[in-house]
C-alpha cells in the first residue's frame, strides 16, 4: 500500500495518493500514510487537508493509548515539517498519557511519546521519557512475566531510535537500552549495544582517527558505523580514509565513488576540513597510484601553501608516467610561483624528474 501511495506522490497524482491513504482500515496503519503525504507535499492546502484527515482519525480513536500514540506522531510529523505546532500536540499528548490508569499502558505512552520526541530531534526530552516508562515499570506491582514482556518491548524501541540518531546522542539511548536488556538477562545483546556507545564516544573524542585506526585493524564495519557521529568536517575526512583502504583492498570503483562523495560534500555543503589532513591522505593516494583521486582532493584544499605542495607532487607524478601535457597543466595551478618554476624546470628536464 505504502508503495502505491509512494508512486502516486511522485507523479504529482495528490489526490490518488490521498484517496488510497484513506482507505486503509486500520486508523494507526492510516495515520502513518498520511504522515508521509504530508511530509511529501509542499503546498498549504494540501498540508491543511491532510492534517484535517489525521485529527479525524485521532477523534475515532477510542483507546487513551491509542490516541496517545497518534497524537505523538502528529507531533513529530508537524515538527519535522518545519511547523512548531508540532510542541503543542506533544503537550497534549503527555497529558493524555499521565491521566492513563494502567501502570503499564501508561509507561507505554510515555515510550511512544519519547519515540517520536527522537524522531524529532527532541533527544533530552526523550531519553527523559524512555527512562520515566523504565522506571515506572520496574518500581511497578505487576507481574513480573508482564514487565518482563514490557521491558524487551521497550528496549527495543528505544534501540530502533537510538539507530535513526545520526549524532553523538545516539550513545546515551544505546546505554539505556543496555541496561535495560541487562535487567532482563539478554546480556549478549546488551553487551552490543554497549559496545556501539564506546565506539561513539570514540568517535567524539578522536574524530576521524579513529575511523584509520579501525581501518588499520582491518575493521571496516566499525570504520563504516563511526562516521555518521563525526562532525561534518570530520566527515569528510573519514570517507576518504575509507575510499583509500577500499582501493588497496582491490574495490578501486568504490573507493573512488567514496573520494567524489567527499567532494561533493566539501562544495555543496561550504566544508572546510583539515587541509593538513587532506594533503596527507592525497600523498597516500599519490603513492598507490591513484593520481585522479588526489587531484580530486587537492581541490578541496584551501590553504594555498599546502596545496601548492600537493598539486606539485601531483605534476611530479604525471611527469614520471609520460604525460608531460597533464603535468604541465596541473603544475600551473600551483600558487607559489617558487615552487611552481621548479616543477616546470623539473618538468621540462625529465632525467630530474623522479629526484623531485
Amino acid at each position: 500500500m505504502m508503495e502505491d501511495i509512494s508512486d502516486f506522490m511522485e507523479r504529482g497524482d495528490f489526490g490518488s495518493a490521498l484517496d488510497l491513504a484513506l482507505r486503509i482500515k486500520e486508523p494507526f496503519p492510516r495515520l502513518e500514510a498520511l504522515s508521509y503525504i504530508y511530509l511529501y507535499v509542499k503546498e498549504a492546502k494540501y498540508m491543511e487537508a491532510v492534517l484535517g484527515r489525521m485529527l479525524e482519525t485521532v477523534d475515532s480513536l477510542k483507546e487513551s493509548l491509542e490516541k496517545a500514540r497518534a497524537l505523538a506522531l502528529i507531533g513529530y510529523t508537524l515538527l519535522a515539517s518545519g511547523d512548531s505546532k508540532g510542541d503543542y500536540f506533544f503537550k497534549k499528548d503527555y497529558q493524555l498519557v499521565k491521566s492513563i490508569d494502567s501502570t503499564l499502558w501508561r509507561a507505554d505512552g510515555y515510550g511512544y511519546l519519547a519515540y517520536y520526541m527522537a524522531l524529532s530531534g527532541k533527544y533530552s526530552d526523550a531519553f527523559y521519557y524512555y527512562n520515566v516508562s523504565y522506571e515506572s515499570v520496574v518500581s511497578s506491582s505487576e507481574p513480573y512475566s508482564k514487565v518482563l514482556s514490557f521491558l524487551y518491548s521497550l528496549a527495543q524501541r528505544i534501540v530502533e531510535s537510538a539507530d535513526k540518531i545520526r549524532s553523538p546522542n545516539a550513545r546515551e539511548f544505546y546505554e539505556l537500552a543496555a541496561e535495560i536488556y541487562e535487567n532482563i538477562r539478554r546480556n549478549l545483546i546488551a553487551r552490543e549495544l554497549r559496545k556501539k556507545a564506546s565506539l561513539i564516544e570514540a568517535a567524539t573524542q578522536m574524530g576521524s582517527k579513529v575511523v584509520s585506526d579501525f581501518l588499520e585493524r582491518r575493521d571496516l564495519e566499525s570504520a563504516v558505523f563511526v562516521i555518521k557521529y563525526l562532525s561534518e568536517e570530520e566527515k569528510v575526512l573519514a570517507l576518504l580514509e575509507v575510499a583509500y583502504w577500499l582501493v588497496l583492498h582491490d574495490k578501486k570503483g568504490l573507493g573512488n565513488s567514496l573520494v567524489e562523495e567527499a567532494f561533493r560534500m566539501v562544495v555543496e555543503r561550504k566544508l572546510q576540513p583539515d587541509d593538513d589532513s587532506l594533503r596527507d591522505i592525497a600523498f597516500k593516494f599519490l603513492k598507490i597510484g591513484q593520481i585522479k583521486d588526489a587531484l580530486t582532493i587537492a581541490a578541496i584544499i584551501t590553504n594555498k601553501e599546502i596545496a601548492s605542495q600537493v598539486f606539485a607532487r601531483i605534476a611530479l607524478a604525471y611527469a614520471r608516467k609520460g604525460d608531460k601535457l597533464k603535468a604541465v597543466t596541473v603544475a600551473e595551478a600551483i600558487s607559489n610561483e617558487n615552487v611552481k618554476k621548479e616543477i616546470l624546470k623539473a618538468i621540462e628536464g625529465d632525467e630530474d624528474v623522479g629526484h623531485q
